[in-house]
Formats: structure tokens, sequence, C-alpha cells
């Protein structure tokens, strides 16, 4: 998940592009959360002090009414938040390159000047930063995209253990390190989808990089949960073959 960050000391401004994120991210059905909304720059740093943050978005008003301006506030949020994404809101148009001055590396720019391009503009830094997470992601580990109703959801390939046939019609399980859910699919689309995933049974298609054991003779399949499921001979002898060449 996304965390979203703001700081504007104008309040009028400040609800309105809460208002803007919110309704965004709920439309969009995007994995993303407001976490704090505030015209004081230390409750963002009190917070990061506080918390781990994996992802996060930050709209930085830049001439705020503090000690602390938004470019110094960016210059301390990167201290603990180095990946972090920071959007400046500002009036003055000069004062966007201060941020090259003082190498705060920005997602976008939002200039007040310009009320009705504010919308768009907070819009289209969310879909950015989503975009960059993403393809930070993809680099980094391996992702199996699956629908499920209007949401679409990213689960790491390493999280799968097997997806099993549902007694719902056109509907599998997928088996998690972490819980289960049911999505619509079929076990020959999944099994020619990855290369790690092999249908060992006509009821389950299992991710080979999860498969703890086997046991030939009882055509028992331990993934690395503890859990058992049962193979066909035929899947049984493929399967063993694909992990002695792994």
């Amino acid at each position: 998940m996304i965390d979203i960050f703001v700081c504007e000391d104008n309040y009028k401004q400040l609800n309105e592009i809460v208002s803007y994120i919110n309704n965004y991210v709920l439309i969009e059905n995007l994995d993303m959360e407001l976490k704090l909304a505030t015209s004081d720059p230390y409750r963002i740093l009190n917070y990061l002090e506080k918390n781990d943050t994996e992802k996060s978005l930050y709209f930085l008003d830049i001439g705020l009414s503090s000690d602390i301006d938004g470019i110094e506030l960016a210059k301390k949020i990167r201290k603990n938040d180095f990946d972090s994404k920071i959007v400046f809101i500002t009036t003055h148009s000069e004062m966007v390159f201060l941020t090259f001055k003082y190498q705060i590396e920005a997602l976008d720019y939002i200039l007040k000047d310009f009320p009705d391009e504010i919308q768009g503009k907070v819009t289209r830094a969310i879909d950015l930063c989503n975009e960059q997470f993403q393809k930070k992601e993809s680099k980094s580990e391996e992702y199996y995209q699956i629908k499920t109703g209007d949401q679409l959801k990213s689960v790491k390939i390493s999280d799968i253990l097997f997806f099993e046939s549902s007694p719902v019609p056109h509907k599998v399980i997928v088996h998690l390190m972490n819980g289960q859910f049911e999505f619509y699919n079929t076990m020959k689309e999944i099994e020619s989808e990855n290369e790690k995933f092999f249908r060992c049974h006509k009821s389950y298609v299992v991710n080979v990089d999860n498969v703890e054991s086997i046991n030939r003779q009882t055509r028992k399949i331990t993934m690395s949960d503890g859990e058992i499921i049962f193979s066909s001979v035929l899947g049984c002898r493929t399967l063993v073959k694909m992990k002695n060449n792994n």
C-alpha cells in the first residue's frame, strides 16, 4: 500500500486536495491510503519518526507558515523515507527552481495560480507515483495479477503456494502463504501464465518453487507451509524432474 501525506497551510486548499485524493483513490480502487493531512510540518516528521513507511507520496506546500518551509520539510522527509515521491505545491513558479538548487527530486509541481488544473495535477501525480512503484517492484520481484470484482490485486509469485479448483463453476481458489481467496479463472489458463506454475492434478496447479517434498508412492505433495495436496502419477513424475532441474 502507498501512504499519502499532505502538508498545506491554506485550509481551503488543504480540504480540496484531500477531497481530490480520497475521491480518486476510491473511484479507481487504488491500493493507497491518505495517512495524514495537516498544516503543521512537524506532525509529518513526528509520524515518520514513529512509523515505518515503505512506499509514500507527499504533497507539500513550499510556502508553509512555519519555521521550516516545504523544501526543508522535503529534505527531512528524504532522510527518513528515501524512496518517497514528492509533489510540491506553490503560488510562485520561481520557487520551483529552489528544489533543483537543493537537489530534491520532485515527482511533479502544482501551481496554485491555475486552480482549474489542480485536480488533474493531483490525480496525475497519484497515477505517476503508482506506476513508478509498480515498475520498481516488478524489477525486484515477480508479481501475478489477479482480478477480483472491480479490483486488480498484485500478488507476489513467491507467496503463491498452489491453485485449487473451486466448487463454484469457473472459479479458482488461490492458496497463499498468508491466506486464500477465490477469483474467476480456469486451471488451464493459470498453468500457461507462468513457467513456475505446474498442473500436477486436474484440481491443482502448484507453484514449483514452493513444493517442499514429493512422495511418489502416495502421490502426496507437501508445500512449503506444510499443506498437503495430491498429484496424478504423471504429474508426480514430471514434478520430480522439474524440481531436480531447478
